[in-house]
């Protein structure tokens, strides 16, 4: 699959088997390309990444799991269950982070771009998701993009300075695609010679 036909086949699929379509390594590859290769606002390189494989993984959505449900209280918790346990049926979730201390360092050296750095890191963090997120379409697996809060496990040592953005639960594709409108490309371009 070429590089344009996996962005066509992208979708957010939440229904996940755990299926190693290919070797863990090749996963890790593809995010240590992304993670060297993707740009970064004055190349402060501030994305930060783990990839969690096997029980650890299935841990990790026990831990989201729990989290989400206290937040939801005595609400109707039957929807984000269901997706919850799509992701945890996966082979493998790849954690986004942000490294604050870089970004923190970069708005003391110009202060005249405090609020744009900010923003920057965040463009900077959908570069890697989309980079790491159709490298992954590329080589088979289906994965979505989440935004929930989890209580990550202390002996992963992950440093304080990182600030979890985001979660991609991957494995085999367990679900139907459905047809996903597209507005007009006409409607949302405009060339200007």
């Amino acid at each position: 699959m070429n590089y344009f036909e996996a962005i066509k086949n992208r979708r957010s699929i939440h229904a996940l088997e755990d299926v190693a379509v290919v070797s863990d390594e090749q996963v890790v590859e593809i995010v240590e390309t992304a993670l060297t290769h993707v740009p970064t606002a004055f190349n402060g390189q501030e994305t930060r990444a783990v990839v969690v494989f096997g029980d650890e993984h299935k841990e990790l959505w026990n831990r989201i799991e729990e989290t989400a449900r206290e937040k939801n209280g005595n609400g109707d918790f039957s929807r984000t269950e269901a997706r919850i346990n799509g992701f945890r049926n996966g082979h493998g979730t790849v954690l986004y982070f942000q490294d604050t201390a870089i970004t923190k360092g970069l708005q003391e050296k110009f202060p005249q771009l405090h609020q744009e750095l900010d923003e920057w890191a965040q463009q900077n963090q959908g570069m890697l998701q989309y980079a790491i997120w159709t490298g992954l379409e590329v080589v088979g697996y289906a994965a979505s993009l989440q935004h929930m809060k989890a209580e990550l496990k202390d002996e992963w040592n992950i440093p304080t300075s990182w600030k979890l953005i985001a979660q991609m639960p991957f494995g085999k594709q367990a679900q139907e695609l459905n047809n996903k409108e597209i507005v007009p490309v006409q409607e949302k371009l405009i060339v200007i010679k």
